[in-house]
């Protein structure tokens, strides 16, 4: 499968099962090139899992969304193309530039960690095998070897199956926030556990997942 191959699918899985955020009203010729930004910067990562030739989970991390959409101005050909059904539509535009604003936070008076999961989805198919689970220890052990001890995850009020996930992982709620007017979050942080044998946290007392609560725990962002 090819990088522009894998942006798409991840693209389509995210516009399939976070479909409650607003970037998947954006499209996915859009999603794409979110993507392909975070799989390319420096600063963020992309971890998909793959079976038989086709996407069915991935998790996005980085430090949040406006370098990633500093990085898709390299291709301003392409995202005019992704996003001109939004030009005609000022108030999505508006509402991108208010994830951009969240990313700094102060204004709920939080201090939290750079480093944040984006996203993260996995194919109602495979749901209930562990692959969550695998995923998001996935982005742990992308953070600890950066040396990274901490993120943020931003989890829309109503969620109530992502929020579950992400406190049975061991993530704790820090406070509120809007990321668009009018919609609640909570922010959480995630302890990044050390490697095993460097002192830190051992994660085989962590709970593992299965059933209704190995969901694909999508952003509301």
């Amino acid at each position: 499968m090819s990088p522009a191959q894998r942006h798409r699918q991840v693209a389509a899985l995210h516009a399939a099962a976070i479909d409650q955020g607003f970037l998947a009203t954006l499209g996915e010729p859009f999603l794409a090139q979110v993507y392909r930004a975070i799989d390319e910067a420096a600063d963020s990562v992309l971890l998909v899992e793959e079976l038989d030739g086709r996407v069915v989970g991935f998790v996005a991390g980085g430090s949040g969304m406006a370098t990633i959409y500093r990085r898709m101005l390299r291709h301003p050909l392409q995202l005019a193309f992704s996003l001109a059904s939004v030009f005609a539509q000022p108030s999505r535009l508006l509402r991108m530039m208010d994830i951009v604003r969240y990313g700094r936070a102060s204004d709920a008076g939080l201090v939290l960690p750079r480093a944040e999961l984006l996203s993260v989805a996995v194919d109602p198919a495979c749901r209930g095998t562990g692959l969550a689970v695998r995923l998001y220890e996935g982005l742990e052990e992308h953070f600890a070897r950066r040396g990274i001890n901490a993120f943020r995850i931003t989890v829309g009020e109503s969620l109530a199956a992502a929020h579950r996930f992400y406190q049975r992982m061991g993530a704790k709620p820090m406070g509120r926030i809007e990321v668009h007017a009018g919609r609640g979050s909570v922010v959480y942080v995630q302890e990044v556990p050390m490697p095993r044998g460097a002192g830190g946290v051992d994660r085989r007392g962590r709970v593992r997942l299965t059933g209704d609560d190995a969901v694909s725990p999508g952003q509301a962002t």
